[in-house]
């Protein structure tokens, strides 16, 4: 199972966390995408000593990369998957920037 969250979502960034138990998500490549089109991808890479405190494997869940939004594009739409998965993160409870 999958879990993480969108804190920050605006025009020009995203970043936020995600973990899984089964295996590790360090260094892995997270795509964002505002419908069918991917506007930015980064790493999972920072480290998050709330996390690791959390139990979260050793912390290192974070992902913070630009974006690249069109005219039109809304930052609330954001969405970011991991690479090869289906899973994805939505914005339910982030904190979108206008």
């Amino acid at each position: 199972m999958i879990r993480g969250a969108i804190e920050v979502a605006n025009r020009n960034l995203v970043s936020g966390w995600i973990y899984c138990k089964a295996a590790s998500v360090r260094d892995q490549l997270v795509l964002a995408f505002v419908g069918q089109r991917c506007v930015g991808t980064g790493k999972v890479e920072i480290y998050r000593k709330d996390l690791h405190d959390a139990k979260l494997g050793d912390g290192y869940c974070g992902f913070h990369f630009p974006v690249d939004l069109r005219d039109g594009d809304e930052a609330a739409s954001i969405v970011v998957k991991m690479q090869d998965s289906d899973a994805a993160l939505l914005q339910a409870k982030s904190r979108v920037v206008g």
